[in-house]
């Protein structure tokens, strides 16, 4: 089975987005509720200023809708052969971010 797109979606862009959803969203937000639960600050304003309005859950999954969108509508309007860029990017990102949370809570559990 070869790497090029297939009728507009890339045989890897599915797996993609459901390492997506593992990592940056699934992940990204158990990791920093329980960092934040064990005494870790959050450093982003705008976050911050939702967590205090939404509840910290609530607000993350608004953030992350909100991220989702905008790169979703980057992803559909992007040339075939880049598509994968998007998704395989922010899983990356994603990974990085629940993996820096999850150091954080060995810290405060330490």
């Amino acid at each position: 089975m070869s790497d090029t797109p297939t009728a507009g979606v890339h045989r890897l862009e599915r797996p993609a987005w459901l390492a997506v959803l593992a990592t940056f969203v699934v992940g990204d937000v158990l990791t920093t509720a329980a960092g934040l639960q064990l005494g870790a600050v959050e450093k982003s304003p705008v976050a911050l200023a939702l967590f205090h309005a939404l509840g910290v859950v609530p607000a993350m999954l608004i953030l992350k809708a909100a991220t989702l969108a905008v790169l979703g509508s980057i992803w559909a309007v992007a040339p075939e052969e880049f598509r994968i860029a998007v998704p395989a990017s922010l899983a990356v990102w994603g990974a990085a971010v629940a993996a820096r949370n999850t150091y954080v809570v060995g810290v405060l559990l330490a």
